[in-house]
């Protein structure tokens, strides 16, 4: 007698991290977030956190003096540490976000009912009723990414909004503490489509729509087909990365 198929159950929430793994590859999305297996971290992302928590630890004054891997957004952080030392309302350092799948506010650990997470490094006002959202970003900043940088920076402002209900404007960002560059202000010296990323309140029904849109493969699929792509050489689950200890479970 053959075996039965048993349909794997959709994720019932998501995060941005995900969602990039889910555009990348379905497959490599069902390792990691279904079946929970965890590929070793590369150096870049061991770098990567380390630096976000320097950056996190200097604006809270916990470190005395600004770390030299921070050194090219010295003025920006001092600015922020000042504003954390007042302890100013309007200064927020490392945060998480989480809403229900109708966009209302939950606990992060709200297992039940929490759809959508999202990690905040820091968010400060420019102005009583504009806040600006910021990320720290590690490495070069690539323009063929340009689409997948709007769509986090969308999150961060509907969030922002959703969260804030006397802010008007939200001015989401990424900062790369590599370059100094700030993105999208420096887009075009950075060789990207130049934009001007600003959310206000009237936005809000529409990054709803389209970020519902956005997700829905992600939050019905049950079968995970593989999405052969350029970075399948880079995939520590498929044949590449047999080499490397990986267990070579996809054939790509």
């Amino acid at each position: 007698m053959a075996s039965k198929i048993i349909p794997i159950k959709p994720v019932s929430a998501w995060s941005f991290s995900r969602y990039q793994d889910y555009s990348q590859c379905p497959r490599l999305f069902k390792f990691k977030h279904v079946d929970r297996m965890k590929e070793p971290e590369s150096p870049p992302m061991v770098r990567g956190t380390a630096i976000h928590k320097l950056a996190e630890s200097y604006i809270r004054s916990d470190l005395p003096k600004l770390p030299p891997e921070l050194k090219l957004f010295k003025d920006e952080l001092k600015t922020l540490r000042d504003m954390y030392k007042r302890k100013a309302t309007s200064m927020v350092v490392e945060d998480n976000w989480a809403f229900t799948k109708e966009w209302d506010e939950t606990a992060w650990n709200d297992w039940a009912n929490c759809w959508v997470r999202i990690k905040l490094d820091c968010a400060h006002h420019e102005a009583e009723d504009v806040l600006v959202v910021t990320d720290w970003k590690t490495g070069k900043f690539r323009a063929e990414m340009n689409e997948t940088y709007v769509e986090q920076l969308e999150l961060y402002a509907l969030a922002a909004l959703l969260l804030h209900s006397h802010i008007k404007t939200v001015k989401p960002r990424l900062c790369y503490t590599d370059e100094g560059r700030t993105y999208p202000a420096d887009a075009d010296k950075q060789g990207a489509r130049p934009v001007k990323l600003q959310y206000t309140r009237t936005d809000i029904p529409q990054l709803k729509k389209t970020w519902a849109k956005r997700v829905k493969a992600m939050m019905s699929d049950t079968s995970y087909a593989p999405r052969p792509n350029d970075k399948c050489r880079w995939c520590w689950f498929g044949q590449s990365g047999k080499g490397k200890g990986g267990p070579g479970l996809c054939e790509y």
